[in-house]
This record gives C-alpha cells, sequence and structure tokens, in this order.
C-alpha cells in the first residue's frame, strides 16, 4: 500500500509538471529556485550531506566481525562500482534524448543544460536532494551480494568517498586550468567531451570505463582549450 502511494504520487508529480511547463528547453531555466535542491555550488555544501552517509557506513563497518581482509576489499569494490556509476550515468542517461518532452526537460536540468551553459557555477555539483533520491537506487543491487551490515557499510563508505571524490575533481576542473598532473590530464579529458566529442570520454575521473566500452577518444591529448571555455573557469571570471 505504502509503494502504491508513492508511485501514484510520483506519477501525479510528473502529470502536474508536465501541464505547467514553459517554453524553455530545461526546467532549471524556467524554474531557478529548484537549484537549491538538485544542485550546489562547490563540494563543500555538499559535504554536509554526505557526513551522515559516512558515519552510518562507518558505524555499520566497524561493528561488523568480518574479516578485516574482507572490509577492505569490500571498500575498494565500492570505490570501483562508483566509477562505473559515474560513467553509467553520464553516458546512459544524462546523454540519451529521450523522445518524451518531460523527460528531457527534467534530466536536462541536471548535465545537457550544463553543457549549453558551462559557466554556470550553479549545477558544477550536486545537491542533498540529488543526493538522497539517487542513494537507494544505487546501493539497492548491494543487497542482493550481501546483507552483511558490516560489508555493505564498507561498500557503501567505498562508493560514497569515490563519489565524494568525483565532485570536488568536477568543481576543480572546472574553477582554473592545470598545466600539470592528473588535473590537467582530466581537465583536457572532460573539455574534450565538453568541446569536441559529447558522445565519447564520458569518465570524470579516469578513461577506464571509456576504453573499456568503447568511448574512448584519445584526441583530448592534443586538445588545447579554447577561450571560450576558458573564460568559463571560476578563477578566470572572477579576475574578469
Amino acid at each position: 500500500m505504502r509503494n502504491y502511494f508513492m508511485l501514484k504520487t510520483l506519477i501525479l508529480s510528473f502529470l502536474v509538471l508536465s501541464s505547467h511547463m514553459k517554453r524553455s528547453q530545461f526546467m532549471i531555466q524556467d524554474y531557478p529556485e529548484l537549484v537549491k535542491y538538485f544542485a550546489s555550488k562547490n563540494p563543500g555544501h555538499l559535504l554536509l550531506f554526505v557526513l551522515p552517509l559516512w558515519y552510518l557506513s562507518s558505524k555499520y563497518m566497524l561493528l561488523s566481525e568480518a574479516y578485516s581482509g574482507i572490509i577492505f576489499v569490500a571498500f575498494i569494490i565500492g570505490a570501483i562500482y562508483w566509477t562505473f556509476l559515474e560513467y553509467g550515468i553520464h553516458r546512459w542517461i544524462y546523454h540519451t534524448h529521450f523522445k518524451t518532452r518531460i523527460l528531457s526537460y527534467f534530466l536536462g536540468s541536471f548535465h545537457l543544460y550544463h553543457h549549453k551553459e558551462v559557466g554556470d557555477r550553479r549545477v558544477y555539483n550536486s545537491g542533498f536532494l540529488m543526493i538522497y533520491l539517487v542513494t537507494p537506487i544505487v546501493t539497492s543491487p548491494i543487497l542482493l551480494v550481501t546483507r552483511d551490515l558490516g560489508i555493505i557499510g564498507a561498500l557503501v563508505l567505498g562508493l560514497s568517498s569515490a563519489y565524494f571524490f568525483y565532485e570536488c575533481v568536477h568543481f576543480l576542473i572546472h574553477y582554473k586550468k592545470f598545466n600539470s598532473g592528473y588535473l590537467a590530464y582530466i581537465q583536457s579529458y572532460h573539455f574534450h567531451h565538453h568541446d569536441k566529442a559529447p558522445n565519447k570520454n564520458f569518465g570524470n575521473t579516469s578513461h577506464i570505463w571509456d576504453f573499456l566500452l568503447g568511448t574512448y577518444d584519445e584526441r583530448y591529448k592534443t586538445y588545447k582549450m579554447p577561450e571560450s571555455s576558458e573564460k568559463s573557469l571560476i578563477l578566470v571570471k572572477k579576475r574578469s
């Protein structure tokens, strides 16, 4: 009965939203007040909503009677699991052109709008509502593998830690231009996706899944950030 009520509420919400859709391409353009629920301007705001996940997962992990080696492996698997989710969500959800306008109107606000308005720093990171809506969905497959709370805690801690690292990286590569090191590599990789190859290079922290699943474009190695993209960086905008 409870699930039926939730499903009914969700369907009614979509019907109401579709009846009130305005003329803009993305929901965020018509309802900018929703940004504070679905997005964050920097990882600092985001940390407040990730900390409860770290606390709970750490608590169960430390109380576990499972062998410490298993806990450590579970943590690593959780982190690897996030790298796949990072790739999959970016490729198969954010870059899917849905035939239903309401889906494009709603889901496009989370990423395609970012491509269109790359300088809008309000949407560089996810918000608390996005995190708490997505977390039950992405963690539910873990229950198919184990019911041990300690192992689940380690998996979730690895996943959420890798997720927060991803959010920090995404913010930093939109903050300033890097000329060397890991951030220079991933910045070229990400902005090449933005400027040259929207259907390639979906990874935001590495190219592993792109390489394995056929969407790797090595031309990012010779990519030079154009002036228009460089002007969108937060530090450059502050100086101008």
